[in-house]
């Protein structure tokens, strides 16, 4: 069932989607949460938090990763999805590219399919969200049209599964290239609205990311997100994930400022970061944000939105401070 007309358990918007890592390398808090028990009391304590959902993962895409097979995938994030829908109502979703990693997803209760090659790394996979009236979220993947690029040639390849060999001709891959980031992210993003709608899938039911991180360039990342406008105008919903990407990384580590991660102050000074990025995803309309953290992104989100809204705040009188 869609959620698009299900009320997210959260407001005021953007909804902060809280990040289950069920994976022993994600780049982030890999191993953290591998086991039943561990991530689905990390989930709850992000909904505790504030999460208005989450995004249940089995499978790292960091650069330098490897592929995992299908029935692993699929051990790791289903009894977690089964438990976690016994303990919360909020909205799951399922960050993989195989269709039957996908599907073992719904049948354990998953509302959502998080789809990082927006239905290009599986030929199967529009149908099986087409079927399930689902919700997805589909995702600028330049890893996908440009794999040997320096930026891209780092992370892992998608076509190691059932790749949807009809997603891009060569001569569409080589005609991206010679493209502007934003014009090529909107090509990527029709192709895969066009998928789509040929499958069925109605537009209430689809949510765009710019794929932030993927195989991007500090610019190109800086790029997207400035012009983040250009994909909220084809009117879907947007998705967006930036939390703790190397991108941000670099900006803090050009100023002198700790992002050691083995460090409190630079494992916190990432977070602000990413705060930071929610802040101006609050500014723009953009309606969900995926986040390590909770805390940092909620004041982050709720400052900005009192700024935003400061027609509808109330008059309230503060006392004088206490000597």
């Amino acid at each position: 069932m869609s959620t698009h007309n299900k009320a997210f358990i959260q407001e005021p918007s953007p909804i902060l989607c809280g990040i289950v890592n069920v994976t022993p390398d994600s780049f982030s808090d890999g191993g953290k949460w591998n086991s039943v028990e561990k991530a689905v009391a990390h989930a709850l304590s992000l909904v505790e938090q504030g999460a208005g959902m989450l995004d249940v993962g089995g499978e790292s895409t960091r650069p330098s990763s490897s592929f995992v097979p299908v029935e692993e995938e699929i051990e790791r994030i289903v009894p977690v999805i089964r438990e976690l829908k016994k303990h919360t109502n909020v909205p799951i979703s399922i960050d993989t590219w195989k269709s039957e990693v996908a599907q073992a997803a719904l049948d354990a209760g998953a509302d959502i399919i998080n789809d990082i090659t927006g239905f290009a790394g599986d030929s199967n996979m529009a149908n099986v969200v087409a079927k399930a009236k689902c919700d997805v979220i589909l995702m600028f993947n330049p890893v996908i049209y440009r794999p040997e690029h320096e930026s891209c040639a780092i992370f892992p390849s998608f076509n190691l599964h059932k790749s949807n060999e009809k997603f891009f001709t060569h001569a569409d891959k080589a005609a991206m290239q010679k493209m502007h980031i934003i014009d090529a992210m909107k090509y990527y993003m029709e192709r895969s609205l066009s998928i789509a709608r040929d499958s069925g899938i109605l537009d209430n039911n689809i949510m765009l990311d710019p794929g932030i991180g993927f195989g991007l360039t500090k610019k190109e990342n800086a790029m997207l997100i400035k012009h983040i406008d250009v994909l909220k105008n084809m009117g879907f919903r947007i998705f967006l994930g930036v939390s703790r990407k190397r991108f941000l990384v670099h900006i803090l580590s050009q100023a002198n400022i700790n992002t050691d991660a083995e460090s409190d102050e630079g494992f916190k000074n990432r977070d602000i970061a990413s705060a930071i990025l929610t802040s101006i995803a609050t500014q723009k309309n953009i309606d969900i944000v995926r986040v390590h953290s909770i805390s940092e992104h909620k004041i982050a989100r709720n400052v900005m939105h009192a700024i935003l809204h400061a027609e509808d705040e109330t008059n309230t009188h503060f006392s004088a401070y206490k000597k």
